[in-house]
């Protein structure tokens, strides 16, 4: 029989060992899909340990993905990487829009994770044709901008919530005081958009604001709070702003 690319009876080729690889690599291990793997710590030659892999997932880092690319013969195989960002002619992005821990996930995570395609690229179906996560696809050369809002939404939101969480501890309020308060704006968010945000920001409470920058001076943080206050506000900070509701 002729197995499909990414069939139980076709085994993906999995190269890395980082977050990704281990996540994902391990929600195909979870519905029982064959899987072989290829690291850097390998003394076998990747075409060799994933020989019979129609499908290649090369879930690497970015930097690393043409490079490995240019050492490897993989014709006429399915190239697929993970990158939000990465444009190359070498392979196609299917990119999880999601966030990995260091800790692998409960099974029931996985199959609700969205992937985020190349419009001109295979679609997600044909390539795991035994997953049912949702996913979308878009232009190429749009993937600096999809990224960018990525790593606006989670990667800066992380840095600002440990910044917050560190300075309660040098409040004297216990981080996991403030969990709470990170559940509830994250559910905000996804339910109601722009309108859940709140405090002086939302306000346009220039005086509340202007305490705050204060209170940072000296702070690198500080210059965040101001470069965020004049992306969503622009003139509030102004030295005669404008009125605003």
């Amino acid at each position: 029989m002729t197995a499909r690319p990414g069939s139980a009876a076709a085994p993906y080729g999995i190269v890395g060992s980082g977050r990704v690889a281990r996540h994902l690599g391990h929600y195909l291990d979870t519905l029982g899909l064959e899987v072989r793997r290829w690291t850097r710590s390998a003394t076998t030659a990747p075409e060799l340990a994933l020989a019979g892999c129609p499908v290649i997932l090369l879930w690497i880092r970015d930097d690393a993905i043409e490079p490995f690319l240019d050492r490897a013969d993989f014709s006429g195989r399915t190239l697929i990487h993970a990158s939000g960002s990465l444009r190359t002619p070498m392979a196609h992005a299917m990119h999880p829009l999601y966030t990995f821990g260091p800790e692998l996930y409960p099974d029931d995570v996985y199959p609700a994770i969205p992937f985020v395609c190349d419009e001109d690229g295979p679609s997600f179906s044909q390539v795991f044709p035994d997953l049912a996560n949702p996913s979308w696809t878009i232009a190429s050369d749009q993937r600096p901008l999809y990224h960018a809002a990525c790593v606006m939404g989670g990667n800066f939101s992380t840095l600002l919530w440990n910044r917050a969480m560190q300075i309660f501890r040098e409040l004297g309020v216990p981080p996991e005081a403030a969990v709470p308060y990170l559940e509830r704006t994250c559910a905000n968010v996804a339910q109601h958009g722009p309108g859940a945000l709140t405090g002086p920001l939302a306000r346009g409470d220039r005086r509340t604001i202007e305490a705050n920058l204060n209170a940072l001076e000296g702070d690198d943080w500080g210059r965040v709070y101001r470069a965020i206050v004049e992306a969503a506000r622009p003139g509030l900070l102004d030295d005669n702003p404008e009125t605003i509701e």
